[in-house]
């Protein structure tokens, strides 16, 4: 029903006026919230005023141009009012719009992007470009990457991925291929080299910086991808803070993706005895909170690095 219609059945009168010559059918016409609610007509004419200023929140909300634009003034900007039935009335609920969650998703991915690690080329690496072969020859792997990339929403309880592998198999890639369509999709995502971690880590304290902030972030970022995992100098500072990270993501169910050469029960191997104590309970939480695969094959640079005067 267009607006000009409802102005028609409203004898000409402002929608905020508090009556109106509309009939119960005119109403659920006017009002797709109402038309889903098992509600009798003595209900909705009972219930004008609410529907009038229903009618009102629909002409400002069926022209959003999203949260900073929003047409509502005051407390109501980012605001939905929601009709409900409650013992045969018609009742209104309101919680925030999906425009203004959108906006919050964009600004709290944007807090943790000052700690993600990706250069232009990075951003070049998708699912399109990922190699063929190893489509082919891991199409579970493949099919678990993109359908937590496509799918998955900040906040839900979900697996993530652990690839291992020799170098030059595309592991790397097909981590920047999900964390590049999870942030189209305005999901908060941190990708960091574990080793990179650490030496930031390292550099902060000896600046006499406060590391919590950034401990914190890794923690509950929605999505955390880890490359090289294994391959950081392993130590009692690098391992205790891995195993925060990982054990808050674990215990709260924050999908983590990693890459890495070794597979999980291999990592830290050489570590000295006393540091077991550590990474047994960080290698069991890693298998627990992933999905493992393992790519083989060529090692993509050597196939096509460039030959000078050969």
């Amino acid at each position: 029903m267009t607006w000009e219609k409802l102005g028609n059945l409203l004898d000409g009168k402002p929608v905020g006026r508090k009556t109106s010559t509309m009939t119960p059918v005119q109403w659920r016409t006017a009002l797709p919230q109402l038309a889903m609610l098992n509600v009798e007509d003595r209900a909705i004419q009972q219930a004008e005023p609410i529907l009038l200023d229903q009618l009102a929140q629909e002409r400002t909300c069926s022209n959003c141009l999203g949260y900073v634009a929003c047409g509502k003034l005051g407390d109501a900007k980012g605001m939905y009012d929601y009709l409900s039935e409650y013992q045969g009335n018609l009742i209104v609920t309101t919680s925030h719009c999906k425009p203004y969650l959108e906006y919050l998703a964009v600004k709290k991915a944007a807090r943790f992007q000052v700690y993600t690690q990706r250069s232009p080329y990075d951003k070049q690496m998708t699912f399109t470009t990922f190699p063929d072969v190893q489509k082919r020859k891991k199409p579970q792997m493949y099919q678990a990457a993109e359908t937590l990339a496509n799918t998955y929403q900040a906040g839900h309880a979900h697996k993530g991925l652990y690839i291992f592998g020799p170098a030059g198999v595309g592991k790397t890639h097909l981590l920047h291929a999900m964390i590049n369509r999870l942030e189209e999709r305005s999901v908060p995502c941190i990708f960091v080299q574990a080793e990179a971690l650490f030496d930031h880590l390292r550099s902060m304290i000896g600046d006499s910086q406060d590391i919590e902030p950034m401990l914190d972030a890794f923690s509950t970022v929605p999505v955390l991808a880890i490359d090289e995992v294994g391959q950081e100098r392993a130590n009692s500072f690098t391992l205790e803070k891995m195993f925060r990270i990982i054990n808050h993501r674990f215990s709260a169910k924050l999908p983590t993706l990693f890459a890495s050469n070794f597979a999980p029960p291999d990592l830290y191997k050489s570590v000295s005895q006393d540091l077991l104590g550590v990474t047994d309970p960080l290698k069991s939480r890693i298998i627990g909170m992933s999905q493992v695969a393992y790519l083989e094959g060529d090692d993509f640079r050597i196939a096509t690095m460039e030959f000078l005067d050969a």
